[in-house]
């Protein structure tokens, strides 16, 4: 399945992985025994879990990542196709990438195993954003930045907004290219671990206050889990708070891009900041009904439904 090079209404850059998803574990595996899992599930990761979200939801999706020559790169070529994402911007690469990740997932929390080898910048990126046609361009995963510092002056000169969620990494989360890289942005979206561990702080409404101040044109849109999500003015204060969507879950991997989804579906679209809010509240909610964010995505109108029973 193929867009136009100018026809998309939103770019998705970062890594994908082939997800195998634990669930229904007794507990955490200790050295020198083994546990059972009473699910398992395959699925794409990664910067997967926000396309195929998007993409679900009615948006037209450019995916910038990459694909190598082994199997399970294979299998997330059929994956994505399955799920009727354009690939028109997924390289390919003529050696094996295996970019794959073991989730060990809990009601409340999960665990991650990765192994993938380091992206590059796609040589034509900047010709790729320029020539989309899309407003606005997500950054998943720190790596993306680490590769590519300047992603947000070439997005905002082909007159895109950029959002960024980094994901976990202790290194980068700290590196001077994800700290610079926070006053460009127009939506900042860590969890709250994230948030703290990046602002060196035990407080997150210091943690707030310290990384709002620095967005000197965007928001801070900080995803508390089972306590919703919060978006800060840029000194710090309260903005809008959304509270979670009252579902008992089964599998929290994707949760947070899940809820990228919702969100940026919202701002594309021309909603308010509380109703996009609202959307990504209701999408990572949902997607933790099933395993695996990226086939727990909900459609706009098992979305809006929610939203309306959350009104009534």
């Amino acid at each position: 399945m193929s867009q136009s090079p100018s026809n998309f209404d939103i770019l998705v850059y970062g890594p994908i992985f082939c997800d195998m998803i634990f669930t229904d574990l007794p507990a955490m595996p200790a050295l020198g025994k083994e546990i059972f899992a009473d699910n398992f599930a395959v699925a794409l990761g990664g910067s997967a879990i926000v396309a195929a979200g998007l993409r679900r939801l009615g948006a037209k999706v450019g995916l910038i990542a990459d694909l190598g020559n082994d199997s399970l790169s294979k299998l997330m070529a059929t994956m994505l196709d399955d799920l009727e994402l354009d690939r028109s911007l997924t390289r390919r690469h003529a050696e094996a990438l295996h970019q794959l990740t073991v989730a060990l997932s809990f009601p409340r929390d999960r665990a991650f195993i990765t192994r993938f080898r380091r992206p590059s910048t796609p040589p034509d990126l900047e010709t790729i954003l320029k020539q989309s046609g899309a407003q606005h361009l997500h950054i998943c995963s720190f790596w993306a930045v680490l590769e590519t510092p300047r992603i947000c002056a070439l997005a905002h000169d082909a007159g895109m907004t950029v959002s960024f969620d980094p994901g976990w990494d202790e290194e980068a989360l700290r590196s001077k290219t994800v700290q610079d890289i926070i006053p460009e942005l127009d939506f900042f979206l860590p969890n709250e671990m994230e948030l703290l561990y990046l602002a060196e702080s035990r407080s997150v409404a210091d943690a707030a206050h310290d990384v709002s101040r620095r967005m000197s044109r965007g928001q801070l849109i900080l995803k508390q889990g089972s306590r919703g999500a919060v978006a800060y003015t840029r000194a710090g204060e309260t903005a809008v708070r959304v509270p979670p969507i009252p579902i008992a879950p089964v599998d929290t991997t994707g949760a947070g891009d899940s809820f990228d989804a919702g969100f940026l579906y919202g701002l594309i679209n021309g909603q308010s900041l509380t109703t996009s809010m609202e959307m990504g509240a209701v999408c990572g909610g949902l997607a933790t009904t099933r395993i695996s964010g990226s086939l727990g995505c909900p459609t706009l109108q098992e979305v809006e439904a929610w939203r309306l029973k959350l009104q009534s």
